[in-house]
């Protein structure tokens, strides 16, 4: 492999060798992950404190989905931030990960300002979409309010999990709202049919997500681990390169920065595609690498 930085061979072979590994010894450690999930409701989640991804505080576009009431699966109630002591509850929102903080006092940051909450335990997740074929026939409780109204034909919901005999759902429209419908199988073609399932939905899978995202941060961990052992024993002072991610991506994205090392380690960066693209198998996806961007996109 070329390699632009002058550190001397054994240092930059011991790197090459080191990184490779750190890159094989993450494929297959991500769990596979269950389709029954704890579910959470906040009145006010916005204002948690709540990490993205990538372990960095929110943008104010990434907070325009934390809407009142908005179902947010708990992936894991007790978890750990990468610098090894910040405790959070890492959740999925649309197929998007991120971590609220928890406090000292082991509850979610911002909880005193948050609202109603309310847990929902082990339900099963159906993330599809329905649209309303009869007028006046399926009644919708808004769950911040409570008060019931009926959707009319051409409505359309957003399925999220079941539970004593109701739906909670999402109505679509400019004014969005969660609540409850009932619904039976008996009248799916006459009152409502699925117009979209969990399968052929744009966004990657929440487990996808988890596991793609998990090993960027694996690389970059292990990369800064080695810069700094590198850095301490030239006195170079190097920038550490890192997989950022690449707002622009219509799925998910990455950028390798900075620009010049998928110059200096384009081997390294095949390796890793490659690794994603087995997370990919099965699916109507593929990695796809322009210039120092890696996106995941539809086939």
């Amino acid at each position: 492999m070329k390699c632009n930085y002058r550190w001397g061979g054994c240092k930059r072979r011991l790197f090459v060798i080191l990184f490779f590994a750190a890159s094989f010894a993450v494929l297959f450690l991500t769990p596979a992950v269950s389709q029954i999930y704890d579910v959470i409701l906040i009145e006010k989640p916005r204002s948690l404190t709540i990490y993205d991804a990538f372990q960095q505080s929110t943008t104010s576009s990434q907070l325009s989905n934390f809407l009142p009431f908005v179902p947010m699966k708990v992936l894991k109630a007790r978890d750990i931030l990468g610098d090894g002591f910040t405790r959070c509850m890492r959740v999925e929102i649309d197929g998007k990960t991120y971590f609220l903080l928890i406090g000292e006092e082991g509850r979610l940051t911002g909880w005193n300002k948050a609202g109603e909450t309310k847990t929902f335990k082990d339900k099963e997740c159906l993330a599809d979409t329905i649209t309303v074929l009869a007028s006046q026939k399926i009644a919708f409780r808004n769950y911040s309010n409570g008060r019931q109204s009926y959707l009319s034909a051409g409505d359309r919901c957003v399925r999220f999990f079941r539970h004593d005999g109701s739906i909670y759902v999402k109505l679509i429209g400019k004014d969005q709202k969660f609540g409850w419908i009932k619904t039976s199988s008996g009248d799916e073609g006459k009152l409502w049919k699925i117009v979209r399932t969990a399968a052929s939905q744009p966004e990657l899978s929440a487990a996808l997500r988890e596991r793609i995202t998990g090993r960027i941060q694996q690389v970059n961990r292990t990369l800064m681990q080695i810069y700094s052992v590198l850095n301490k024993e030239t006195s170079r002072g190097m920038a550490v390169p890192q997989w950022q991610q690449y707002p622009q991506s219509e799925i998910l994205g990455f950028v390798f920065i900075p620009g010049k090392a998928v110059e200096v380690y384009p081997q390294s960066v095949e390796i890793l595609k490659s690794a994603l693209q087995t997370y990919l198998l099965g699916t109507n996806y593929n990695v796809i690498i322009s210039g120092n961007r890696m996106e995941i996109k539809q086939r």
